[in-house]
């Protein structure tokens, strides 16, 4: 049966218009879609600048603390540094004389080796000090401090006890080679040398102690070699 004219055009134009509601519909949803596309990627870039800008404030952070740590680092060395220096000659000082007194003693036990305790004491300090001044004293005492480490071996220890009293710790001494150690650091320090515009020459007094064969403890090893030490002096005869 034909469908009369009037309704084929009103279907017609119906379909039309059903289709136009698709299109905008469709033109509707491809807009959201851009609109939640371009949403995405600018939260993309807000999440990717955020997270730029939080690695670089973790960066600066981090560099911070490493600067704050390498300089309470750097200050705790010198803070220990000057704790065992003496302040004048940069030698070690009597902290470290008795550990390094202790362990260079265990390590001669455990070798079966001699180690020489040295114990020296400037003659006529008191004298220079009044005579040219302390300014003069001190760079004598500096003056020592060098000749001893330039005469003795490297692996020896070389320690300011305090005033003009030095302590030298010899591992691995035979007892015959022992005097003449003590003889070649006199001879070192009896050279003269130009201190505070004078021409000066170090005399020494200087004694000595052995492990094992003066005694077998720290503190009478330095107590015998300061004996022997006073004993030159007294006598000025011989290092001991």
């Amino acid at each position: 049966m034909a469908m009369p004219p009037h309704e084929g055009a009103e279907g017609e134009m119906k379909l039309l218009a059903l289709r136009r509601e698709i299109a905008a519909a469709e033109r509707q949803l491809a807009a959201l879609q851009a609109e939640i596309a371009d949403a995405r990627s600018e939260h993309s870039l807000l999440v990717a600048h955020d997270a730029r800008a939080e690695n670089a404030r973790l960066t600066a952070e981090n560099l911070a603390a490493n600067q704050v740590a390498e300089t309470a680092h750097a200050a705790l060395e010198v803070a220990i540094k000057a704790s065992q220096t003496d302040v004048l000659t940069g030698l070690p000082n009597r902290e470290v004389l008795w550990d390094r007194l202790a362990h260079d003693l265990e390590l001669a036990r455990r070798l079966g080796q001699r180690l020489a305790v040295y114990f020296l004491d400037i003659d006529g300090f008191k004298q220079v000090n009044d005579e040219f001044g302390h300014a003069a004293g001190d760079l004598m005492l500096q003056h020592t401090a060098r000749v001893l480490l330039a005469t003795v071996r490297a692996s020896d220890t070389v320690c300011r006890l305090g005033g003009d009293e030095f302590v030298i710790l010899a591992s691995a001494v035979r007892r015959e080679d022992a005097e003449q150690v003590a003889v070649k650091i006199g001879q070192a320090l009896a050279v003269p040398a130009l201190i505070a515009g004078h021409t000066l020459s170090v005399s020494a007094s200087i004694g000595y102690s052995l492990f094992p064969d003066d005694a077998d403890a720290p503190g009478v090893l330095v107590h015998k070699a300061d004996e022997a030490m006073y004993r030159r002096k007294r006598s000025g005869h011989g290092p001991r």
